[in-house]
């Protein structure tokens, strides 16, 4: 591991306790796990192992805001992670999640892979699926808190209204080679898509805040095990 991080992590003795903490965690893992654990990064003192990034990745498990279209970088997984421990942070214990919609949850993962394939997964890593519970259950605290901060909707204007319809929405019908509607017949449409627009530059804005308050290390040489072409 860089020296400079290791130092870095030992300035205090509960960053050498987190070493402790997880020298013992790694002691305890299953022969049959293919994975080498590290230290990948530390946000405000909660330690990240490779092993959580691992679990995260292999079942999709990442916030339903963070998925794109495109496939992410491992430095991107890590960033939406880093994020989800920063949010949680400020809310566990006043928020629940109960047993019956990590169940679900866990279901529609076994679902959405297949069972077979959520089984190899599984066994790739030598758990069980109760072992997704604590990963489960940060993923849908986070949904639940960013709802609940975004819940009160942006005001848009009408020019606003007008500029997305002439620059944005009516060249994608174009492109599509379909008939463009008035403005009118499609208000409701482009205004739903601003108040999504404007949601994620206020969830954006609000984790750079908590990211620039926050204590982050990240160790980039334990980053590279990631191995995303296996697990896509």
């Amino acid at each position: 591991m860089n020296k400079k991080i290791s130092g870095q992590l030992k300035r205090t003795g509960q960053r050498s306790l987190i070493w402790l903490v997880l020298v013992l965690l790694f002691c305890q893992l299953s022969e049959a796990q293919v994975l080498v654990n590290c230290l990948v990064a530390v946000a405000d003192d909660v330690p990240i192992s490779l092993y959580d990034l691992k679990i995260v990745i292999l079942f999709g498990l990442e916030p339903e805001l963070a998925q794109t279209e495109s496939p992410l970088k491992k430095e991107d997984l890590l960033n939406i992670y880093i994020d989800e421990l920063l949010v949680l942070n400020l809310a566990r214990g006043q928020i629940n999640i109960s047993q019956e919609e990590i169940d679900q949850e866990i279901g529609q993962t076994r679902a959405r892979l297949g069972s077979q394939l959520f089984e190899a997964k599984c066994q790739s890593l030598g758990i069980e699926a109760d072992h997704l519970i604590p990963y489960i259950e940060n993923k849908l605290l986070f949904e639940r808190i960013v709802k609940a901060r975004l819940s009160q909707k942006a005001p848009i204007s009408l020019q606003e209204l007008e500029d997305y319809y002439n620059h944005t929405y009516v060249p994608e019908i174009r492109a599509k080679d379909q008939p463009v509607p008035e403005m009118v017949n499609v208000l409701t449409e482009i205004e739903d898509k601003l108040q999504a627009i404007k949601a994620r530059e206020q969830l954006s804005q609000w984790l750079q805040e908590l990211r620039q308050k926050a204590r982050i290390i990240i160790n980039h040489d334990c980053l590279e095990k990631v191995e995303l072409k296996e697990e896509k």
